[in-house]
């Protein structure tokens, strides 16, 4: 139950995230936001490591996986999800990621050898169709890049959760997000000089947007992660994403009570019919 109790609260940290993600893309690009986060999670996770462990210990055939992880999983995903999330809304971008479960399974399928199914392809064509009727049912038209980013972004947390499965058995979870949040930061520092020099994003800091900064890079980054990452090691890759059903019902409430944004009846429909499939595949899975 631990694994899954963990996953359960991470995916409720991380609904609350897309709403703080919401309102900061009013004051810094996507780009400066996660490499900010990024660095106070190296700060704080690197003096952390010193203490306990003496510095970090990663194997040098480990190494390149654990870059790629990080690269993958801490910058260039957390960039495009930022930008995807900017350009739509929480509830929204939430909802796409719950399709997260679809992209794991044909992970498991090309990395780990499990099976899909006929069952499992009526699920996936259910939540094609969920994400169909999400789409089409936006009443102010759709941003075409930010549905574009937030696919883009399912697509690289489901190989952010390839690669770092195998990684759980040889390291200890501080050791670990360590290397994947200074992988993630080394990736970032050039993405942000390039989008700056391109797009000349201004920093608006505020006492309100440097709390939210902080907060969110402590309780939504750093635990967050370290909970995703424990339920990774001890579940499939199929299970751990069907549980990001909890992400978009927690953004979808808060989104309702913070920015007073409701999803429209169609809409409403779409999510059900994602939700519904994604948690199809969940109970296919555990009975497999």
């Amino acid at each position: 139950m631990k694994p899954l109790i963990s996953i359960i609260c991470v995916n409720f940290i991380w609904g609350f995230d897309f709403i703080a993600i919401e309102y900061m893309m009013d004051y810094m690009s996507p780009a400066v936001f996660t490499l900010v986060r990024l660095l106070i999670g190296v700060v704080i996770l690197g003096a952390c490591v010193l203490i306990f462990k003496g510095g970090l210990h990663i194997r040098r055939e480990d190494m390149l996986r654990v870059f790629a992880s990080g690269a993958i999983g801490m910058g260039i995903y957390f960039t495009i999800e930022n930008l995807g999330t900017g350009l739509t809304s929480a509830s929204f971008s939430s909802l796409i990621m719950a399709t997260v479960p679809v992209f794991g399974m044909f992970g498991d399928r090309i990395f780990y050898g499990n099976k899909i199914t006929p069952l499992k392809v009526i699920c996936i064509i259910a939540s094609i169709v969920g994400v169909f009727l999400l789409v089409s049912g936006e009443p102010m038209g759709i941003s075409v890049l930010g549905v574009i980013a937030m696919f883009g972004a399912a697509i690289l947390w489901t190989g952010y959760l390839v690669l770092v499965k195998p990684l759980y058995d040889k390291y200890d979870l501080l050791t670990l997000m360590t290397g994947l949040f200074l992988s993630g930061t080394i990736v970032q520092i050039p993405i942000v000089a390039v989008s700056q020099a391109i797009t000349h994003t201004p920093v608006v800091l505020t006492s309100t947007g440097i709390i939210i900064t902080i907060l969110t890079a402590i309780v939504c980054i750093i635990i967050g992660e370290f909970g995703y990452v424990y339920a990774v090691g001890q579940l499939s890759t199929t299970l751990v994403a069907a549980f990001e059903n909890v992400l978009p019902v927690t953004a979808v409430i808060f989104s309702i009570f913070i920015f007073g944004k409701i999803l429209t009846p169609v809409q409403i429909l779409g999510g059900i019919i994602i939700l519904l499939a994604v948690t199809a595949i969940a109970f296919i899975e555990r009975r497999q």
